[in-house]
């Protein structure tokens, strides 16, 4: 099939989708956060709380983008009693939901954690901003419990032209 795009409607002769503009961006910009500023999307730790907050910033995925323009509050669960976990950070393109979302994935209890999986499937797809360390007992979030996984073109990545 031959598409084209995009001209002005005429008497309603052209209508278009959102997903005609993100394939059409996607063609061009690749996945990733951007460059500017340096701290953009961080996830900086909370010392008197179990929460962390997320620097404004922009991240593009598969054509679509997230914006956030102030600091944003998320809040993570207490450690467990006994064991450990590692909880990631991620912005979400959800086609389910038709957003774009900054959320957190709650890790597996264990001994030796290890973050989870990101989702990249016909339903979503995840970069992921940052892992962070949950220690049993743990009731707030220090800086160092936080690994900065945005330049980690695996998990994240710089925004880039294709």
């Amino acid at each position: 099939m031959i598409k084209f795009g995009m001209f002005n409607s005429v008497n309603g002769d052209r209508k278009y989708k959102a997903g005609d503009f993100a394939s059409y961006f996607a063609t061009f910009i690749g996945n990733g956060i951007f460059v500017n500023p340096s701290d953009c999307l961080q996830i900086i730790g909370n010392l008197d709380a179990m929460s962390v907050t997320l620097r404004p910033g922009k991240a593009w995925i598969n054509g679509y983008y997230l914006t956030n323009d102030d600091n944003y509050s998320l809040a993570l669960d207490k450690g467990d009693t006994s064991l450990n976990r590692i909880d990631r950070i991620v912005v979400r393109l959800d086609f389910i939901e038709r957003k774009m979302l900054v959320a957190i994935k709650k890790g597996m209890l264990s001994a030796s954690p290890v973050a989870p999986e990101l989702k990249r499937d016909a339903d979503a797809y995840e970069l992921g901003l940052a892992d962070i360390y949950i220690a049993k007992g743990s009731l707030t979030i220090s800086q160092s419990a936080i690994t900065d996984t945005r330049l980690n073109k695996n998990l994240c990545g710089l925004m880039h032209v294709l």
